[in-house]
């Protein structure tokens, strides 16, 4: 064992791994029952951190995509769920509904409903998410009035504050790739909308206006526009605006549910999940709309999919084998593999 990964516990739900390459802990050659979340990249672009469950829990893992290799970072009875990775690469965040009498507290475990605003199984809008120097965290905690309220911590998990002080649900919290905004879903005003604030919480505002669902917003990486989704025509579509809410722009039109939208490293693709053809799938299409691409198409449910961090690669989850299991295939499709049998 060359080097052990130390966890500190938070006391407010999330917790933080530390120092995490090599990591070589807990190794584990059986097949997980099920993944609960898709893929989180390494900033190295060759590993993977996922929550499975080998046994009656969901613990964290990371997956070498060359060798194989599968870790098991973290061990609880308990259920430890959304992995995200530090900019650095060395730390973990992750949620956890580890007991906790000391609040705010974590979100309610697996399953997540509150007053609509719904986790679908394309995409998790839970992942802590990292400032851009890798110095504080923002998640959404309930808070001691049974809300959810956004919140953010240092790196250690420690000067914890809340940025939102309402009534209503504010949740998925998003760091800019610059650092300087945060973007969030509330209903504050009694219909799920996308908000932007500062990234000390200042000067919050409102970026759609529908009667419908708004909901998983996305920064590009130029930290210019926001994709989201929305289903204001009727059924789920991926649009775009700018930051300031101005400019949406439709970009699928299907009778079906597009949903996950994630942006390419460069910009130029956005890459999502859609049922149009009976199962999940994968397709990519320019940031645009146009040359639209089909990326899956077996006879199983294909999603979560996740550039890599140059974007020569994408990782998702397939049901192929009846649970979900980690895949990955090159950017345009073709090479499929799979990780974690």
């Amino acid at each position: 064992m060359k080097t052990k990964s130390i966890i500190a516990f938070l006391s407010v739900g999330i917790w933080i791994l530390f120092g995490l390459l090599p990591m070589d802990i807990f190794a584990q050659t059986y097949t997980p029952r099920s993944l609960h979340n898709g893929p989180a990249w390494a900033p190295n672009g060759i590993q993977i951190a996922f929550s499975a469950a080998y046994e009656e829990n969901f613990d964290i893992y990371t997956i070498d995509i060359w060798s194989g290799d599968r870790q098991q970072i973290s061990s609880h009875p308990a259920n430890d769920l959304y992995p995200a990775w530090s900019p650095n690469g060395q730390n973990l965040a992750f949620y956890s509904d580890r007991p906790n009498t000391i609040g705010p507290f974590p979100p309610d475990t697996v399953i997540y409903k509150v007053k609509g605003l719904y986790e679908t199984y394309a995409r998790d809008g839970y992942r802590p998410s990292w400032s851009r120097d890798g110095r504080t965290i923002a998640a959404h905690f309930r808070s001691e009035k049974g809300n959810f309220e956004i919140y953010l911590m240092n790196r250690e998990g420690r000067d914890r504050r809340p940025i939102t002080d309402n009534d209503a649900t504010d949740v998925h919290p998003k760091f800019s790739p610059d650092g300087k905004m945060i973007a969030f879903v509330s209903d504050r005003d009694y219909q799920p909308e996308i908000y932007v604030m500062n990234s000390d919480g200042s000067d919050q505002y409102r970026l759609t206006y529908s009667p419908s669902f708004d909901l998983d917003p996305v920064w590009s990486p130029d930290s210019e526009k926001l994709a989201f989704i929305s289903n204001r025509e009727g059924f789920f579509d991926i649009y775009t605006m700018n930051k300031d809410g101005s400019n949406k722009i439709r970009l699928t039109n299907s009778p079906s549910i597009d949903i996950a939208p994630v942006w390419s490293p460069n910009g130029r693709q956005i890459l999502f999940s859609s049922n149009r053809h009976g199962y999940f799938d994968i397709f990519v299409m320019d940031s645009d709309g146009s040359n639209l691409q089909r990326l899956t198409d077996g006879e199983y449910h294909e999603y979560y999919g996740s550039w890599s961090p140059k974007g020569s690669r994408i990782a998702y989850l397939s049901t192929e084998t009846g649970s979900p299991h980690l895949f990955v295939m090159n950017s345009n499709g073709r090479r499929k593999r799979h990780l974690t049998r």
